[in-house]
């Protein structure tokens, strides 16, 4: 229950206050008729004053000096006082040294005094809940944050095993068919170059370093006899190989963290003018990652042994991927971007020239 306390050396006005507030508010009211005996008192040493009302002038210890000394004890306890007109000045200074409340000039109001202390009463237990919601709001975000902070190093933990997971998947795949070793990291490292120097976003880039790595993890599924056939595909064959964009999608697409990553893994054999596999997609329906992917994705391969032919020299590699980029095949942005990159001799160490 709320306390009020009542401090007047006058006996008289510590009984009529105490009756005044007990009846008016039903609150529990304790009286003193020296400070020293309230700054004694339990309830204020364990901060379960709510209100007092102090007189000012006081024999020993004014009221200013007796609400310094409660502010100290109890600083959210509210202070009310009661002064007489000639210390009118001496109370509006304990305002602001103090931080009373309110100062009331007796004689006072009663219906006044008791509104005065019913809002000093709200003003209090306000201030309280404020606090509490700040303490809440407080440990919330310190839990939230805890929790973030947890559930990152979960999700890191589990896309990096996931990632090294789809990779040692990728060796797999490089393991069946010898004439690709190696073919995934030059991919993913083409991809990386291409775009750091188009400036792209660092997620996009980290993406295309992924991608370069696991685009072909479908290939897990094409036997190896045709995967190493040394002469031309069969229409079958071909058929069965251009399954793997589709199928590596479909092995990546249960790890809800690579959902960035399955458009450019089933579309790296688009091509803009639509005659591309497994969909047929055409111009802008290719995103960006996904155009990289397939330009560093065929300039490997073309510029690698491959089981039907001998690895192809820079300059009629540069030849043939332009003249795709002018038939509309692939995006003669990157090609360019990549020539150049490779003009520069920042690339040597990729493709060994």
């Amino acid at each position: 229950m709320e306390t009020i306390m009542v401090v007047d050396d006058e006996l008289m006005i510590t009984k009529t206050l105490s009756l005044l507030l007990k009846m008016k508010m039903k609150k529990n009211v304790i009286a003193f008729n020296t400070p020293k005996e309230a700054l004694e008192c339990e309830e204020l040493k364990t901060n379960h004053v709510d209100v007092i009302v102090s007189d000012f002038i006081m024999p020993g210890m004014n009221g200013i000096e007796f609400l310094m000394e409660v502010k100290k004890l109890a600083p959210n306890t509210e202070t009310i006082l009661l002064t007489g007109y000639a210390d009118k000045e001496n109370a509006i200074r304990s305002i602001n040294e103090v931080g009373v409340y309110y100062y009331l000039e007796k004689p006072w109001n009663n219906e006044e005094l008791v509104k005065i202390v019913t809002n000093a009463m709200d003003k209090k237990m306000l201030a309280e809940q404020l606090k509490s919601k700040m303490k809440e709001l407080y440990t919330s975000n310190e839990e939230n944050k805890r929790l973030y902070e947890l559930v990152s190093k979960e999700y890191d933990k589990e896309l990096q095993g996931s990632k090294s997971l789809l990779i040692a998947l990728a060796n797999v795949i490089e393991a069946k068919d010898k004439y690709t070793d190696g073919h995934t990291r030059r991919v993913s490292q083409l991809c990386y170059a291409i775009g750091k120097s188009l400036n792209l976003h660092q997620e996009d880039i980290e993406t295309l370093e992924v991608v370069g790595i696991i685009h072909d993890v479908g290939k897990v599924g094409v036997p190896e006899a045709i995967l190493n056939k040394p002469g031309k595909l069969t229409i079958e064959e071909f058929e069965l190989m251009k399954e793997h964009p589709a199928s590596g999608e479909k092995i990546c697409r249960p790890l809800g963290m690579f959902k960035g990553y399955l458009e450019p893994i089933r579309h790296h054999h688009e091509k803009l003018d639509g005659s591309g596999y497994p969909d047929g997609l055409k111009g802008d329906e290719i995103n960006l990652i996904t155009r990289i992917l397939a330009v560093a994705d065929i300039f490997d391969a073309l510029h690698s042994e491959r089981p039907y032919r001998s690895k192809l020299p820079i300059d009629m590699v540069k030849g043939i991927m332009f003249d795709e980029a002018e038939k509309g095949l692939i995006d003669a942005r990157i090609v360019l971007e990549l020539f150049n990159l490779i003009e520069t001799g920042l690339l040597s160490d990729i493709i060994g020239e």
